[in-house]
Parts: structure tokens; sequence; C-alpha cells
């Protein structure tokens, strides 16, 4: 299993994105120019591997080619695309085990979410304080130790 970890002048951001502890990847299975390489689930891991191996530049609104698809998309949201659509990663929330695609959707969730809701309650009505727990990531892929 060969990982893409060869990100030159990509993107400054993807070292502050990388995790030291084991990670999850996938297979890129973009179709025109198959790379074999297996990419960290992340959107701006995708988005740096698109543009260093397959050529897409952050000025083009690009057919999204994995698995045949044909989304068109431009490239600020084709990570995001790839992430959540044909990798599957999601967000569960912690309260009422809701599945959502994306975190934003998750954040917006956690406005309405009664049971979040009726816990914050009971913790202000004790005095204390109440921080909300973070969604549970969801994702299936091969998990390997970080390079």
């Amino acid at each position: 299993m060969e990982l893409d970890n060869s990100y030159p002048r990509g993107s400054d951001s993807v070292t502050e994105h990388h995790s030291s502890g084991p990670i999850c990847v996938r297979l890129c299975d973009w179709d025109d120019q198959p790379c074999g390489l297996y990419i960290e689930m992340e959107r701006t891991r995708i988005e740096d591997h698109l543009w260093y191996w397959h050529g897409v530049t952050m000025e083009d609104d690009t057919v999204c080619r994995f698995n045949d698809c044909t989304e068109l998309k431009p490239m600020q949201y084709l990570g995001r695309h790839i992430q959540t659509v044909h990798f599957k990663t999601a967000c569960r929330c912690s309260y009422c085990s809701l599945l959502c695609a994306r975190s934003d959707s998750l954040f917006r969730h956690h406005k309405v979410c009664q049971i979040l809701s009726d816990s914050r309650e009971r913790a202000m009505q004790a005095g204390h304080g109440f921080y909300p727990e973070e969604g549970i990531k969801s994702i299936y892929g091969y998990i390997v130790p970080a390079t």
C-alpha cells in the first residue's frame, strides 16, 4: 500500500491538518489518470492530491472523475464532495446519534438537538458549565500509522 505523502508547495495547511496518530486512507479512484496511491480521507489532503497528481487547479470547475461521477464542482468544493460522497465520511451526533454528512451539518443540527438542549439545561440548572461533545467521525477505509 503506497501512501501519497508528497505535498511540495501544494498547501501550507496540509501539515496543520496532518494527524500524528493513525490515519484513515482510501485508494484514489480518479478515473482519467489512475495513480494507484492511497490518500488520507481529509478534504485538504484530497485537494492537494488532486492538484499534485492529477493537475486539478483551483481556478477551474472540474468534473469529478471518481468512480464515473459526473458532478461539476469548483476545486474548492471538490475535496469536500469526494470526502463525503465517495469516501462516505460522516459525523454522528454524540447526543441523539443522528448521522450528518458533514461537520457543518452537525453544527447546525446541534442548535436544534433536543437531547443536547436538555443536557445543557440540566447542567445550567445545577450550576455547572456545559461543554458540548464533538461529533463522532464516521469513516470507512484502511487505518494506517501516520508517516
